[in-house]
């Protein structure tokens, strides 16, 4: 979360029903356990891939490559080696001087991947709203009404684990997604053709 600055949405609990706030960050790499997901499968597979590396330990050793406490990021991309709607899910750590993953990386396998510099949207999720009620809700349908369109060539978002200490005084997870504002120039995105196919700029 270094050098990151945080601009808090008035008004997104009374449109979206969930406290907002958009996050400038500066561009950052996220390294984790990865696992393609085939179409359809998202549902069965990524629980049982998050149980898993709480069960055997490596969850816990990748937050403790961390000198500090650590978000834990769930990162849901697609690339080359996914089927057509499939998935990468990626459990990760962002990296900075706080991180030394190298004796992580001589006993497992990670994915690493690295963003440009962009505004995120942050939903905070209350626990007593599930994944599904999240959805339902549809975070691109809120976004839209918040005055902001999905960042295309970021293109991704994230579950987000708060630390225990952060998490005690605001209780729930997060999820962020790329956003540019509606109304800006797509100054950043090399792809504002492919942009205004899928959500048209005012």
């Amino acid at each position: 979360m270094d050098n990151t600055a945080i601009t808090f949405l008035d008004r997104s609990e009374a449109i979206t029903g969930y406290r907002v706030n958009i996050l400038h960050k500066p561009d950052f790499q996220v390294t984790g356990y990865t696992l393609i997901v085939p179409p359809g499968q998202d549902n069965q597979l990524i629980p049982r891939f998050v149980d898993d590396l709480m069960a055997d330990g490596r969850l816990d050793s990748l937050q403790k490559a961390s000198s500090v406490p650590a978000w834990v990021l769930g990162l849901g991309s697609w690339d080359e080696a996914c089927q057509p709607g499939g998935v990468r899910y990626t459990v990760c750590i962002e990296e900075s001087q706080y991180t030394d993953l190298s004796r992580l990386k001589e006993r497992y396998p990670l994915f690493s991947q690295r963003f440009e510099a962009c505004d995120w949207m942050c939903f905070e999720i209350p626990p007593q709203r599930s994944d599904g009620d999240f959805w339902k809700d549809d975070p691109y349908r809120m976004l839209t009404a918040l005055g902001y369109r999905f960042h295309l060539k970021v293109g991704v978002h994230f579950d987000v684990y708060p630390p225990e200490d952060y998490e005690k005084t605001h209780p729930g997870r997060q999820f962020w997604i790329s956003v540019a504002q509606q109304d800006a120039d797509c100054d950043v995105c090399s792809v504002r053709a492919d942009c205004e196919k899928i959500q048209p700029f005012k």
